[in-house]
């Protein structure tokens, strides 16, 4: 075997030995920069919530998801999300109530039917067309754990519906969060709340598929629980009309909510109608 046989021969050894595992190794490892998310608008037809200043109008929400990072199969998310609450009153058939942010970096793993997800959820309520209270703004920061079936996220079910997914014919999705408030004496750790851990998820059942519409009901569920031992609750439930595109879905909706007791942001006895896409 000349020299030149055994120089080739031993680069293509090297390549088989070190060179698959680095390709192994980097294809764990990828930059995604998907994007997912929801835009909505509804108006209040009815109701009075138990705390705030201003009459309800109308809502907006905004949420976008960016996957970022994917290794093997555990994803890195960052959710950017806003909600806007608008009044409608006897002078003036808009004014700007408050609006709620949300800045959320998570990681995510998805099994085969559910998913399980760990986040350090940041939210702050501020005040838009008025001058903000004596207390100032609220702000805290969750560390929250999560899981639940892939009907239940909004990415997932979007890719059921686009995959027409006979499993949503007549059945269920579930969902539970879990969260511990930071506490600390910096600022930027929470402010003007005194909550301690809380608990939300969300049941939604699915009529099914027909041709390019569906129904589904959501009912979502949250309690709060105080450094004073107090328990505050919010349960709301909403019907959804669905119009499926042929990437995303559009859906009619009606909600109500039927009990409130938290003091920020509150819908008690809200009954609202509205757009919502999600894509």
């Amino acid at each position: 075997m000349t020299l030149h046989k055994i120089t080739v021969l031993i680069v293509w050894i090297a390549a088989q030995t070190f060179g698959f595992d680095s390709l192994q190794t980097a294809s764990d490892f990828k930059m995604l920069f998907h994007t997912n998310g929801l835009v909505s608008l509804g108006v209040n037809l009815y109701g009075k919530p138990k705390f705030g200043d201003l009459g309800p109008g109308y809502r907006s929400d905004l949420a976008v998801n960016t996957e970022l990072i994917r290794y093997k199969n555990m994803y890195f998310d960052f959710l950017t999300a806003a909600s806007t609450s608008i009044a409608r009153l006897p002078e003036t058939p808009v004014k700007l109530d408050k609006i709620r942010y949300t800045l959320t970096p998570e990681l995510r793993y998805p099994f085969r039917k559910t998913i399980a997800t760990l986040s350090l959820y940041h939210e702050c309520i501020h005040t838009l067309s008025r001058a903000e209270d004596t207390a100032g703004s609220t702000w805290w920061n969750v560390v929250q754990g999560g899981f639940g079936t892939k009907g239940a996220s909004s990415m997932y079910l979007i890719q059921k519906y686009d995959n027409r997914d006979f499993s949503l014919r007549n059945s269920f999705d579930a969902s539970i969060n879990i969260g511990y408030y930071l506490q600390g004496k910096a600022a930027l750790i929470g402010h003007n709340n005194n909550y301690r851990y809380d608990a939300s998820g969300l049941i939604r059942y699915h009529f099914g598929l027909f041709r390019n519409q569906t129904i589904f009901v959501d009912v979502n569920h949250h309690l709060w629980y105080s450094k004073d031992d107090k328990i505050t609750a919010k349960l709301s439930g909403e019907i959804n009309y669905v119009i499926l595109a042929s990437d995303n879905i559009a859906t009619l909706y009606y909600s109500h909510c039927f009990i409130d007791d938290n003091p920020y942001d509150n819908e008690y006895s809200l009954g609202t109608l509205g757009f919502k896409i999600l894509f």
